[in-house]
């Protein structure tokens, strides 16, 4: 953790803008989504392939129990580390999917979401003197975050060929003295990739070797399509050097609801909380009350596995028209709910052929270079949206590649 925090303040005057250069730049993500909105105000319809919001029914039973947790009145403040019954749940889930037990008092805190969680980490372990380490492509939120507390990121580049697995060797020739976190996001956000036991227990076993920390983001767990999902978790052992977050907005359709959360040993918790403190207090009461007992609800298992089923055929569309169409190239994602495709098209980048489609056939992806600065060729396509959607927009791309 760091020993010391820098204060930054913004002076006034025609240099007070140099004091913003270790602001992030806006979310790559949310300028698109931001940009189909006005379209949509303007009266245009839109195929929303950009965002990774699954379109699916939350478990049965969330919208009552909201409802009550508001008329009782659990509408104030909860402790900063969120509500003890939804942490102890959030503590039983961990130990169920892991194998690893975080106290519930001491070692959990509920988030604003998973990005809140991400956010804490890098302002509580990184400044600038230390490095990450971010198998790329991936999200940016990695990136931004770390820009945010100082330090140097690190890109680990993943390849399509051997499914975007991680490279041990590779990940171990990149470890400095610097080296303070990597990044383990399986299944992978934007490819699908999903990183195989062996790996994570490398990974782990260099952990431990050299003591770096690990950022374990395990946000789309419920999203593997062939065989079950592994966490680096199961294979850290008691390590003090875990850091493992999940969120409830993916897994249950509950985006909105801004509820994530991050476990950790109760010293470095501590830590996380204080940020957490100051920056949002705490999460929402009553959205807390409501999900206290959903994590153990008997009917889960059957809900996650029919969404899986269901976004299975959202991705088989994809898949075949990747097969059948030349100038996509890509590997079938084995988890989340995205491809990551490889686009020929009029010699257009990625960015160029995201904004043509958008411009002139109102279809919303994303630049495959907002997910790392090797990828201008590629585009991310979010397939989290209904089957009516994917088919439709499967047309559409399929018309223009082969028009």
């Amino acid at each position: 953790m760091k020993q010391g925090v820098e204060c930054c303040s913004i002076a006034m005057g025609p240099e007070s803008h140099q004091a913003l250069r270790r602001f992030p730049p806006a979310s790559g993500i949310r300028t698109i989504f931001d940009r189909t909105k006005r379209m949509e105000a303007e009266g245009i319809e839109v195929l929303h392939l950009e965002v990774g919001k699954p379109a699916w029914k939350m478990p049965k039973g969330m919208e009552l129990r909201v409802q009550d947790a508001i008329a009782d009145g659990f509408v104030h403040y909860v402790q900063n580390r969120g509500l003890l019954e939804l942490r102890e749940s959030v503590s039983d889930q961990i130990e169920r999917q892991t194998g690893r037990r975080f106290d519930p008092d001491t070692e959990i805190i509920i988030t604003i979401g998973a990005s809140e969680a991400v956010c804490m980490t890098a302002l509580t372990l990184l400044d600038h003197r230390d490095e990450i380490i971010v198998p790329m492509p991936a999200w940016p939120h990695y990136d931004a975050v770390a820009q945010m507390a100082g330090a140097r990121v690190v890109p680990l580049p993943l390849r399509s060929e051997n499914g975007f697995q991680i490279d041990t060797q590779q990940l171990e020739d990149a470890i400095t003295p610097a080296t303070r976190l990597v990044v383990v996001n399986s299944p992978s956000n934007p490819t699908g990739g999903v990183q195989t036991a062996d790996t994570l227990r490398e990974v782990a076993a260099l952990s431990d070797k050299h003591g770096f920390y690990v950022l374990c983001d395990d946000v789309y767990r419920d999203f593997v399509y062939e065989g079950t999902h592994e966490s680096i978790a199961s294979y850290m052992g008691d390590s003090n050097r875990l850091i493992y977050i999940n969120s409830f907005s993916k897994s249950y359709a509950m985006t909105g609801w801004r509820l994530g959360y991050v476990a950790a040993d109760a010293e470095l918790s501590d830590a996380l909380n204080r940020i957490h403190q100051y920056t949002a207090v705490c999460g929402v009461s009553f959205a807390q009350k409501a999900a206290a007992q959903l994590l153990s609800d008997d009917g889960l298992t059957q809900y996650l596995q029919e969404m899986k089923t269901a976004f299975m055929k959202r991705r088989k569309l994809w898949s075949d028209l990747v097969e059948e169409c030349d100038a996509l190239e890509a590997t079938t994602p084995e988890g989340a709910f995205y491809t990551f495709p490889r686009v020929e098209f009029r010699s257009m980048t990625g960015r160029e052929f995201c904004s043509f489609v958008l411009d002139e056939h109102a279809m919303a992806m994303v630049p495959g270079d907002v997910f790392g600065p090797s990828y201008e060729q590629h585009v991310r396509i979010s397939y989290g949206g209904d089957l009516q959607t994917q088919a439709r927009a499967v047309e559409r791309m399929g018309n223009i590649l082969n028009g």
